[in-house]
């Protein structure tokens, strides 16, 4: 779905009631705003964690094991401390 927006004071845009419902999106959710090469990107916090999500699998092939690697590489900094 595309929609055209107007940029207000202070930078503020608002984004259209289809978008939101189709999103979930509601009153006092957070968002996440980058730029990357000239585009805006707008993403729910579900939306960013997805992402993050879908490139450490593209990387990695999966999620498995990634806690315990996680938690391994801290206690090994730990003890260099």
């Amino acid at each position: 779905m595309t929609e055209t927006v107007v940029l207000g004071e202070s930078g503020r845009i608002v984004l259209p009631a289809a978008i939101r419902k189709e999103l979930g999106l509601k009153t006092g959710d957070r968002l996440t705003v980058s730029s990357d090469r000239g585009t805006i990107r707008i993403l729910s916090r579900k939306m960013a964690l997805e992402s993050i999500r879908a490139g450490i699998i593209r990387q990695r092939g999966s999620l498995d094991g990634i806690l315990d690697e996680f938690l391994e590489e801290r206690r090994e900094e730990a003890a260099r401390e």
